[in-house]
């Protein structure tokens, strides 16, 4: 049976890293993908995005670069102070391995090192790092030097091709229906299964039929619909017309609960399982949902003692891997759950919202923590404003506006009109929030001397899959959560090819974009300084919080950037 080989794929990572055209790496791309035994999609796919598995499974690694360095030190049969002092000049292990291994024993088929790959992230308990130590030697020892480079970096979770999901989506769609015109579908159906492996398969094997057909399923994650925004409130019942649903919009953790055969799995909007960080919550879904399989979407919010809510901050104290039910006491929860995606076996992803609604209401007994949303339903923008200023009183965030109509499906992982929020912030005079992505830092001076004295921030680009800068951000920092930032986003050695930044904001140390944060900013100008939507920029960006539930794809875009631009006439 014809395998493909390590070095091939090894060889169109080298040519991707060195290509800015997004055109050009899909032509790459497709090409390749066309040559690949169909059995070996997934396997490809999977290692293309720098993984060995689906973002939302639990499958690790878990090889820190120490690890990988002794490897490839094992490998090289050199002594590890070598090889660490190479590190820290280069930064990078893939460099590193390519320096050091030299003559590949054998050849290495992609479906070998994918296979030893899942192996080290199988083992556990004594012993473990070294055995994992041992088989990535092993297979540093029968790779070439470029080989070594790539497999060092999928090890790390730090490929960065530049070539990222929607790249792969569009190639799948090239090669196997002949033009990107099936990409939607493609699309559409990865938001609903986000699992690039159980997709390449489908598309190779049923073609674009068999992909249409993918549906939801318990146990595995839908990526989230998302709600627009609007200049004015009174701008939403010209979006939304007819019967306007306005739910409260909570300050927590928006989660997808999934149950399948009594087992109950958390979802973050990461696509993270966080069903340990909240007994409380499954215990409570056991008691007060009645159907055996359902997949619900509701946002997991801090109360006090009475019930009262309380800031998002003071839900990252059940982030932890120890003495959760302490933390549970300590911090408690409500659950807010205003959607459904699954019941009794049965997708709703094609029922209009008030079917959903009144499913939710049909299957939910509301009894601490356990509570639908809450909100009103008008025509009325009177009413909605009403609820609006209410909902504040109560500590929301505000208000998503949500209708009613024939058509108002729930749409996995995409931003219409169907859904519209409206939040405090937005009320405020020439003020608006950005989730933002920290791509470097600039020394500080002074005061701030020994750590970052600015962040450079950037909006996402899901056309090219490049962030964009918008903003240098040194403000509304605490003196404690200055002194933490080289810690908390620490330097690498060189620009991220799917980083797009201004020769002259240049930053004195480059970030992983890896991280969000919510920034508050008074102004958006037209500037060179800055890439964001050919040339945007952020006045007065302020730090408002981490948005550690919010993955770097999911930052704000440069076209919202330029609504916003156009809504509020900023020059």
């Amino acid at each position: 049976m014809r395998h493909t080989k390590f070095s091939q794929l090894a060889q169109i990572y080298l040519e991707l890293e060195q290509i800015m055209s997004g055109n050009l790496m899909r032509k790459i791309l497709s090409e390749f993908l066309k040559t690949i035994p169909k059995n070996e999609i997934n396997i490809i796919s999977y290692m293309t995005l720098g993984r060995i598995a689906s973002k939302y499974s639990e499958v690790n690694i878990g090889m820190a670069e120490k690890m990988v360095l002794r490897s490839i030190a094992d490998a090289a049969k050199k002594h590890m102070g070598v090889i660490e002092k190479e590190f820290m000049k280069k930064g990078d292990v893939g460099l590193v391995a390519e320096q050091n291994v030299r003559h590949g024993r054998k050849t290495l088929s992609a479906k070998e090192v994918f296979e030893t790959l899942h192996k080290i992230a199988n083992v556990s308990g004594a012993g473990s790092q070294e055995k994992k130590i041992c088989l990535l030697s092993k297979l540093f020892a029968n790779a070439s030097p470029l080989e070594a480079k790539y497999l060092a970096r999928i090890v790390v979770g730090q490929l960065r091709l530049g070539a990222g999901e929607k790249t792969l989506l569009d190639s799948m769609a090239i090669a196997f229906t002949g033009s990107k015109k099936a990409k939607k579908t493609i699309e559409h159906a990865y938001n609903v299964c986000p699992d690039i492996g159980v997709i390449a398969k489908t598309v190779v094997k049923s073609g674009l039929a068999g992909v249409g057909k993918i549906d939801v399923l318990p146990g595995r994650p839908v990526q989230m619909m998302l709600a627009q925004r609007v200049e004015k409130i009174t701008d939403i019942t010209k979006k939304i017309r007819g019967d306007i649903a306005a739910e409260e919009k909570y300050d927590g953790e928006r989660v997808q609960a999934h149950s399948q055969n009594g087992k109950i799995t958390l979802f973050s909007r990461r696509l993270e399982n966080i069903t340990a960080q909240f007994p409380d919550v499954i215990a409570a879904l056991k008691k007060n949902i009645r159907s055996k399989t359902y997949i619900l979407e509701g946002e997991v919010v801090p109360v006090d003692n009475k019930g009262n809510l309380l800031p998002f901050q003071i839900l990252m104290a059940r982030k932890r891997k120890h003495e959760i039910e302490k933390y549970a006491s300590k911090v408690p929860v409500h659950f807010y759950i205003f959607d459904i995606l699954l019941a009794n076996g049965s997708s709703f992803l094609r029922q209009q919202y008030p079917k959903r609604r009144k499913m939710l209401e049909k299957i939910t007994k509301e009894c601490p923590p356990i509570f639908l949303s809450r909100r009103t339903v008008s025509k009325n923008i009177d009413d909605i404003e009403s609820f609006f200023d209410d909902v504040l009183q109560r500590g929301c965030e505000g208000i998503v506006a949500k209708s009613c109509a024939a058509d108002s499906y729930y749409t996995p992982g995409t931003r219409g009109w169907l859904w519209i929020k409206w939040k405090r912030e937005y009320q405020k005079e020439l003020a608006d929030t950005f989730d933002l992505v920290i791509v470097g830092a600039f020394a500080g001076r002074g005061k701030r001397s020994g750590s970052y004295g600015a962040l450079l921030c950037a909006v996402y680009n899901p056309d090219t899959e490049k962030f964009e800068t918008l903003c240098k951000l040194g403000s509304g920092f605490s003196d404690e959560q200055l002194a933490e930032l080289p810690k908390k986003f620490p330097a690498i050695k060189q620009q991220p090819s799917n980083v797009s930044v201004a020769k002259n904001m240049t930053p004195d140390i480059w970030v992983a974009p890896e991280q969000v944060i919510e920034v508050l900013g008074a102004e958006i100008t037209k500037s060179q300084l800055h890439t964001a939507g050919s040339g945007l920029a952020l006045r007065f960006p302020r730090f408002v919080r981490y948005r550690h539930d919010k993955s770097p794809e999911q930052a704000t875009t440069p076209k919202e950037i330029l609504k916003i631009m156009k809504a509020r006439s900023y020059k």
